[in-house]
């Protein structure tokens, strides 16, 4: 997380790029930002992959079962 002046800032709709690529092992992130928040979340992964997706990350304060 990144320029985080307020922590109700997160509370919010994040839009972003991801991108990966990996054969066998690797590593994808994605950059996601609102205003002048952002959040890159990495992960890692087995497998095969090489691809960048468009895509938004809803944080909330209490638990949802919907997606939108």
């Amino acid at each position: 997380v990144y320029n985080l002046d307020d922590v109700n800032s997160l509370y919010n709709r994040f839009g972003g790029l991801a991108g990966s690529a990996y054969l066998v092992a690797g590593v994808g992130f994605n950059v996601m930002k609102n205003n002048n928040v952002l959040l890159v979340p990495i992960r890692t992964g087995v497998g095969a992959r090489l691809g960048v997706n468009l895509g938004y990350l809803k944080l909330t304060q209490r638990a949802t079962w919907n997606p939108f």
